[in-house]
């Protein structure tokens, strides 16, 4: 989002620069003129540096907001008492080797994975044909680590951990493993350790809070 913003204005502005001393060329050593390029270039440090900061800070409000909204609607609906574990055998989580056929289910959804670089405890590191980007800084503000993407990914809270399956993937993240979960606007950030190595994965949720509050019940009800 920072990246986009600072691109575009950059564009207007050097495109606006390229202009005005297109317009004015007779002009270039002209006193007042220098003093108008270095205004527009300060004009143009200023927007670069405070306008995309002020706009990604406005949207990550909204989508909290949001959140609440529809977090505080579930709770009214019942919430956490809604929620049944299910067996997944007989299910297509059945077949996943991170889920296996005896777990019991308390949440899927479809989203977004991405895996940190440090992965290499679960030979995630490697591109595999994925593209390599970083996390939203509206969804996940202050993530600013080049990660591998892996789109359209199953995650599945059961009663033993944290399972992640798509097309080229399907592990999972134990409760003893997770260190800890950051709730962030548009998802979760999990962290594991593994001896001295950490490594985190950022995946999307509709609501984190709800993910969030179900995943602190599957862990307690273990």
């Amino acid at each position: 989002m920072l990246y986009a913003l600072r691109k575009l204005i950059a564009f207007v502005f050097l495109g606006g620069i390229f202009w005005f001393i297109y317009q004015d060329l007779d002009n270039l050593e002209e006193p007042w003129f220098m003093h108008a390029l270095g205004m527009i270039a300060v004009a143009f440090a200023f927007f670069w540096l405070l306008i995309p900061m002020v706009v990604v800070r406005f949207r990550i409000r909204r989508r909290r907001l949001l959140n609440r909204e529809r977090y505080e609607k579930w709770l009214g609906e019942g919430g956490l008492a809604g929620i049944r574990p299910r067996p997944s055998k007989g299910g297509k989580a059945a077949t996943l080797a991170s889920v296996g056929e005896d777990a019991q289910l308390f949440f899927h959804e479809k989203g977004t994975l991405y895996t940190d670089s440090g992965a290499k405890a679960l030979d995630l590191a490697k591109n595999d044909g994925h593209p390599v980007g970083r996390p939203s800084d509206v969804a996940f503000p202050g993530f600013r680590r080049k990660c591998r993407v892996d789109q359209r990914t199953h995650c599945y809270f059961t009663d033993s951990g944290v399972s992640f399956a798509g097309k080229s993937i399907d592990f999972a993240i134990p409760f003893s493993g997770l260190k800890s979960v950051s709730v962030k606007p548009g998802g979760i950030v999990f962290e594991t350790e593994s001896g001295s190595s950490v490594t985190r994965f950022a995946f999307t949720f509709h609501n984190p809070l709800i993910a969030a509050d179900v995943l602190r019940f599957a862990k307690e009800g273990k």
